[in-house]
């Protein structure tokens, strides 16, 4: 099984090399993409030699530049042009090869949905089988460990009795008052879920939400998803209407080029 596994592992792995290998070479042999590509790594280059402001040691704007501004956004609109044309090359054969993935990949689920469902299923009901047999275990337990405690009781009792009996009240009173503090024994009863060779159990703590208004500031979650809706539609008025002092809206000005 190890020697079968690592063969179709080492033919994964050549498999995954010669699609990439030829698929880099398909792309490359496209007529524009050689030109595409030359344009694209000459302007990356231009652009890290322009710099529009740079900050000191505070993160305060030291050097402001509006020449250099307009020559990012026309950096920008040329990185764009580029990366438009390597899309539209590449877009075509990317959809194909992404719809032979997902025919693929449900051919996949069909094989192992099935397999999963009842994977799924036996998992559970032997989960609830051992809880079951957990919870017989521990209810016999208990019953056994009060048994245990009666009848110890009870010797005590009759003890005290007899002491009584022969004229030792001292004597009597004490094992009175030790069969009236009697504790119930320790019980241990074996499980009665079968031992199956390679299967064991691990214990995974949940939890189920009783009262949500109970809960401690930092169990509540902060619904953000929310709070933008409502800044993005209520701009500074979001500052009110979700709490006054719980949050600072603010604008952010961002280029866009087209």
């Amino acid at each position: 099984m190890a020697t079968t596994a690592l063969t179709i592992q080492s033919q994964i792995t050549n498999l995954q090399t010669d699609i990439r290998t030829t698929l880099e070479e398909f792309f490359a042999s496209l007529p524009e993409m050689e030109t595409n590509v030359n344009m694209s790594t000459a302007l990356v280059a231009q652009s890290k030699a322009i710099t529009v402001f740079q900050r000191d040691n505070r993160g305060q704007i030291t050097v402001s530049d509006a020449t250099a501004f307009v020559s990012a956004s026309e950096q920008v609109q040329a990185l764009k042009s580029v990366s438009e044309e390597i899309e539209d090359l590449m877009k075509p054969f990317i959809d194909r090869l992404f719809k032979a993935h997902r025919t693929a990949t449900s051919i996949r689920k069909q094989y192992l949905d099935p397999i999963d469902a009842e994977v799924k299923r036996l998992k559970l009901e032997r989960e609830q089988f051992a809880s079951e047999e957990e919870r017989k275990r521990r209810e016999a337990t208990l019953k056994a460990q009060e048994e245990a405690r009666k009848a110890e009781e009870a010797r005590l009792l009759a003890e005290a009795q007899l002491a009584a009996a022969e004229g030792d009240t001292v004597a009597a009173e004490a094992i009175f008052e030790e069969a009236a503090a009697v504790e119930a024994p320790p019980v241990i009863l074996p499980s009665t879920v079968p031992d199956v060779s390679g299967t064991h159990f691990m214990s995974k703590w949940e939890y189920k939400l009783v009262d949500p208004h109970k809960l401690k500031d930092e169990f509540v979650k902060v619904d953000e998803v929310a709070i933008g809706r409502v800044v993005r539609s209520m701009k500074k008025s979001a500052e009110r209407l979700c709490g006054e002092g719980s949050i600072e809206v603010y604008e952010r000005r961002i280029p866009v080029d087209r």
